[in-house]
């Protein structure tokens, strides 16, 4: 059997830090979403959006959502769950708090 992790490999980062999870449920025209929003400051302008039903998820600001098939490739959403998302996710990504 081979291990999967060395010992004598150096970590890369190994840190500890505080972040803020904002939850949020909605319902769609055709599902349900439940979403977990990640604020940390090592993400800068971004935060990660974990798709709960799915174990899904990308790092997205105001911006990012906008750009073409980000988040139905992310997420695996078909166009109308991902123009639903970004209609219902915008308005969160653009305001500037940390849950």
């Amino acid at each position: 059997m081979v291990a999967m992790f060395s010992e004598d490999l150096p970590y890369i980062i190994d840190r500890s830090e505080e972040a803020n999870i904002h939850f949020v449920s909605f319902k769609g025209s055709m599902d349900r979403f439940d979403l977990a929003i990640i604020y940390s400051p090592s993400f800068q302008n971004e935060k990660v959006i974990l798709d709960l039903h799915t174990n899904k998820y990308g790092t997205l600001n105001h911006q990012t959502i906008d750009e073409e098939n980000m988040v139905e490739h992310a997420f695996q959403y078909n166009p109308i769950e991902a123009d639903e998302f970004r209609k219902f996710m915008k308005p969160i990504l653009t305001e500037n708090k940390q849950a």
